[in-house]
Formats: C-alpha cells, structure tokens, sequence
C-alpha cells in the first residue's frame, strides 16, 4: 500500500498483539519510538511526557477514556512505569518509560522491537533518529509537509522562543503548534527578534507568574497576539537585561475591577 505524507503508519506486528493485545502492541510501539527519540533523562532512564489529551492526538481513533483504561492496564501489568518529574506541583502530566525487563519476560523468545534492545537497561549509546528503521505517528512528522513555508531559521526561532517561555513560565508548550507557529511568524513578519520574544515574556512572567488568576496569561495566544505584544513590549522596564531574575520583582498590585491590564510593576 502506498504511504503519503499525511498517513504515517505505526509499525504493527500481529505476532507482538498476540502477546499482549492489539491496542497495547499499538501504544507500546508508538512509546517505544518516542523512547528512541527522547532527551528527558530521569533516574537512569529516558522517559516521554504527554497528557492523556496528547495521546489521542497520536491516536485519532482512540477516545480519552479509551487511552486511560489503556495505561491503567499497562501499568498494572507492569509493561510500562509511570511518575512525574514536573516542576511545577500542578501539573500532572504523567512520564512514561517502557520496562523492557518485564516486558522481555511477557514476550519470551519474541523480540518486539527489533531495531533496539531494551534501551532503558543499556544506555550505552545516545540514540538519533536516523538510528530507527520504523516510522511511528508524530505530531512532529505530520507537520513536516505543513511547514514548507517556514524556513530553517524561522522554525529554529519558534523553538528557542517557546523553549524560553516554557523555562520562564514552567509550561510545556510545543513550538510546532499550527497557532503558536503563525503566531510567531507574523511577529517576524513585523520586525520583530528573538531578544523582542524573550523581553515580553521575561515581563509578564515578572508581572503575572506569582498571580493564580494571571498566570493562565503566560501562553503564546496572549503574549505574542497582534493587538497586545507592542504594548508588552513597551511595557518592560530600559534597564531589563536579557538574564532578568523573576526574582528581582516583587509581585504586582492588581486592581482586578480594572481588568487584565490593570497592575503596577515595582522594582525591588
């Protein structure tokens, strides 16, 4: 069958969904190629970090409850370990990594991923992507024919620039979002540079990270809009450098009759 761009496949082998059944065969090789690929390292291990909401985008067919049920069984079946390394208590995304120990013991004689043997007990070599044989669904691989028109440069922008806000805001945004991505070239498109990115969220974070009923302000919709990120711009104080410390700001006083844009930025 002939593979287009918008059709990349998970590799399926019907002799591993013996084994342990058709959707976790499924969800297990997908996790298996975001191991190969990830650069999360905690406790000796790679790991992957998405939202159930996440998954079903990797998995259209799948419903939230159908993903959670998934996980839940895999976890009890000790196939898969999850746990949280967030930095912010909050959030609670889960991590995941795939015991490759137990999972060899489930298989016996039958190797499921052939490309790689069991990552997590050998990280013996740093793994690229040039290093997988088989394809698996990504958002990321999916874009690649959408993004034709961003350049190179522009698309290494969105990056640093989301990477930024994520540090600085303790989010975890992703740069190739179809939104974040037009938003941000259409600031480009204006003038705009990387240092005007990072000046804009370094005050924000300063005037909203510390406020419960601001903080939900810190994303790419808000910050980088057409009628708002001039104002922003212009709003950070002449002596902010680039390594601004949140904590050099004491929090602002809000008036929270006045509305969003109602606060008073004080420098300690």
């Amino acid at each position: 069958m002939k593979q287009n761009n918008q059709d990349v496949r998970i590799p399926f082998s019907p002799e591993f969904a013996a084994l342990v059944g058709v959707n976790e065969a499924l969800f297990l090789q997908q996790l298996h190629y975001r191991l190969q690929i990830s650069k999360n390292h905690n406790e000796g291990h790679r790991w992957v970090y998405n939202t159930y909401e996440e998954w079903t985008h990797e998995f259209p067919c799948w419903k939230m409850h159908v993903v959670k049920r998934l996980v839940k069984k895999l976890e009890t079946e000790q196939l898969i370990i999850t746990s949280e390394f967030n930095k912010m208590p909050m959030d609670r995304t889960k991590w995941y990594r795939i015991d490759y120990e137990k999972l060899s013991q489930t298989c016996g004689d039958f190797v499921p991923f052939e490309q790689t043997k069991m990552v997590d007990r050998v990280e013996q070599k740093s793994l690229s992507e040039e290093n997988i044989l088989l394809p698996a669904i990504t958002k990321e691989l999916k874009q690649t024919t959408k993004n034709k028109r961003y350049s190179e440069k522009d698309l290494a922008t969105f990056s640093s620039v989301i990477e930024y806000l994520n540090e600085k805001a303790f989010k975890r945004f992703k740069h190739h979002s179809k939104t974040t991505m037009d938003l941000l070239q259409a600031r480009i498109e204006e003038g705009y540079t990387v240092d005007d990115f990072k000046l804009v969220i370094d005050t924000k974070a300063a005037q909203w990270l510390h406020h419960p009923q601001f903080r939900n302000y810190l994303q790419p919709s808000t910050l980088f809009n057409a009628e708002k990120f001039e104002n922003y711009l212009n709003e950070a104080p002449a002596e902010m450098a680039r390594s601004i410390v949140l904590e050099a700001y004491t929090s602002p006083t809000l008036d929270f009759e006045k509305g969003e844009n109602a606060y008073e930025l004080r420098i300690c």
